[in-house]
């Protein structure tokens, strides 16, 4: 069963890749790999009472499944800039947050070592997790014909969840934009000399050889304006709608979504993000297990079974520590 189950998982994070890293499944093989199991699970042969019987030995399988899903969809999103940690149901959580001032250096009298001492101003932080939780519904019949499919349900499950945590690290970054100092953002017309002065203040402030340019694709389409494209550039433009670099630093479009049931854009377009190349500035954390369960379609008087996802998730970012990143809110 364990290994069962860890095979499940690499399937899982290939289906929502839309690849087999190992190169034995094609996507519709690795979506009936997951079936299998799961027919397995209750016989070998789909039987409405047979699963009945053993419905959490599927639930368990949906459990693991689940997070290792949610992972893959997130992972070519934020890893850039998001740290992930996954704990126990109870466990507080602990983020570490290094200082990156220098320490000053003072000239002292021969034969004294009586000088100003600094702090070592590291500090540590949790992150608190809530309930997020998704509902689904199917027809009796469809479930007692075998046609409720767990695994294309786990994978829109996942994916869902996904969008819902990347937009908790948006809403964690977006808001945190009164909390920046001074130094480190701007609002207004897009202009060379500011993006530039930010850049060098973030540099400055935490030691970065380099930083990475995250916004919407509208936002990045204004940052090299300015310049005289060159064919190469032109040719990036038109293969991703922005020049990939400005300046040495590299620019990242955010991935654009809707928000739920709505024609609302999540991601702002109008925010330029500038990162430490090596600072993760979101904090997600995911607590205790994965939560499947259903409601049976006979405590209903719709005859309607429902299935129940959950997870304990948080999002945060480094806002108490000035100079980490720096924000261009275009106007």
């Amino acid at each position: 069963m364990a290994n069962q189950i860890s095979t499940l998982k690499e399937v899982a994070f290939d289906i929502i890749k839309g690849e087999s890293r190992t190169g034995k499944f094609n996507k519709s093989e690795m979506n009936e790999y997951i079936k299998q199991a799961i027919l397995e699970s209750v016989g070998g042969e789909w039987n409405y009472y047979s699963f009945k019987q053993n419905e959490y030995k599927v639930f368990a399988i949906l459990a693991e499944v689940l997070p290792t899903s949610i992972m893959a969809s997130l992972s070519e999103r934020f890893d850039s800039f998001a740290e992930y940690k996954d704990t126990a149901l109870g466990d507080k959580n602990s983020f570490h947050v290094e200082d990156n001032q220098l320490f000053p250096v003072v000239t002292s009298a021969r034969g004294t070592k009586d000088i100003h001492r600094s702090t070592l101003l590291n500090s540590n932080f949790s992150v608190p997790t809530t309930l997020k939780a998704i509902k689904i519904y199917a027809e009796l019949d469809e479930l007692m014909a075998g046609k409720v499919d767990f695994a294309r349900m786990t994978e829109r499950v996942a994916t869902s969840f996904a969008q819902e945590i990347g937009l908790m690290i948006s809403n964690a970054i977006y808001n945190s934009f009164s909390s920046v100092g001074t130094n480190y953002k701007a609002t207004g017309a897009f202009d060379d000399d500011q993006l530039d002065t930010i850049i060098d203040h973030v540099k400055a402030a935490t030691g970065a050889q380099s930083v990475q340019i995250f916004g919407s694709r509208k936002a990045l389409k204004q940052v090299n304006n300015s310049f005289g494209f060159s064919d190469r550039m032109l040719e990036e433009a038109n293969d991703l709608g922005y020049v990939g670099t400005y300046n040495g630093s590299q620019l990242i479009a955010l991935p654009q979504a809707y928000l739920n049931r709505s024609q609302t854009f999540a991601v702002d377009r109008d925010h330029l993000i500038i990162v430490p190349s090596s600072e993760k500035i979101a904090k997600v954390v995911f607590e205790g297990e994965a939560y499947v369960d259903s409601t049976p379609a006979m405590q209903r008087n719709d005859l309607q079974p429902e299935y129940f996802w959950g997870r304990m998730i948080g999002a945060a970012a480094l806002t108490a520590v000035e100079g980490k990143y720096g924000f261009y809110k275009l106007s």
